[in-house]
């Protein structure tokens, strides 16, 4: 069960409301110690304030905390633009190019925006080749699943990242990710008995990424479905790192 260094695709720095089984980690160091226990070498972050009070703050602050951390690949949140709050999509792209930020999250779910292009189709057209789009979601039920189809066939260019899916979703998931070569699957709370290797057979170990929800659950289950995962090592790999190594040398700089 060779494996190269782990890459989380998922987790969070910075104090949270509610901190998980591991606590929060008020700064990078205390992140990047607790997740080398695991194995894991690099991580896609984001701040949790940008979640849990406003993208603007929690985008600025995540620059502070992860510079000089090499390893920690920053990520940022979006919004809709239309009340002013946050940069219209060409502008937010600008700023992602003059930090070197190479990938975007929405939370639409938690902060309460619609996906329907009256609402997030200027961001998805501008994000769509240029950086993949990291979807945050509440779970994966018929809404959401029509949504995430609806804006994959929309905006193929777009490569989307469904984050924090739920347990029972192999038959929604399936044909979705058939259906929509740029649909990708971050696995941390894919809790299907068997999961990751039945998804490797039904449709290919090449979109799925390793990510733990740090700090907001514990980094073992997900870290045990990979590992102990009836997949061969190349699959594992991939899985574990490579895929993510790929997906963000799609972006445009």
């Amino acid at each position: 069960m060779a494996v190269t260094e782990l890459f989380d695709a998922n987790c969070a720095v910075g104090m949270v409301s509610r901190p998980g089984p591991a606590g929060a980690f008020l700064n990078a160091d205390e992140l990047e110690a607790h997740q080398a226990r695991f194995g894991i070498g690099k991580a896609l972050v984001y701040h949790s304030l940008a979640v849990e009070e406003h993208p603007a703050a929690g985008n600025e602050l995540l620059l502070q905390a992860t510079e000089s951390h090499g390893n920690l690949i920053p990520s940022w949140l979006a919004l809709p633009h239309h009340t002013g709050e946050f940069p219209k999509p060409a502008r937010f792209i600008e700023e992602l190019r003059s930090a070197g930020v190479r990938a975007v999250r929405i939370f639409p779910d938690q902060q309460r925006f619609l996906t329907d292009d009256w609402v997030s189709g200027e961001l998805f057209e501008t994000l769509a080749g240029q950086v993949p789009l990291f979807w945050h979601i509440d779970r994966l039920d018929t809404p959401t699943a029509r949504e995430l189809h609806r804006v994959s066939t929309t905006h193929p260019d777009l490569q989307i990242v469904i984050c924090d899916v739920d347990k029972m979703i192999n038959r929604t998931i399936t044909p979705l990710m058939r259906e929509a070569p740029n649909i990708w699957l971050e696995t941390g709370g894919y809790r299907t008995h068997r999961g990751i290797e039945y998804l490797s057979n039904a449709v290919g170990a090449d979109r799925m990424v390793f990510g733990t929800k740090l700090p907001w659950q514990a980094v073992g289950p997900p870290h045990a479905e990979l590992m102990y995962a009836d997949i061969d090592d190349d699959a594992r790999r991939a899985i574990g790192s490579s895929n993510l190594d790929r997906l963000l040398a799609m972006a445009a700089w």
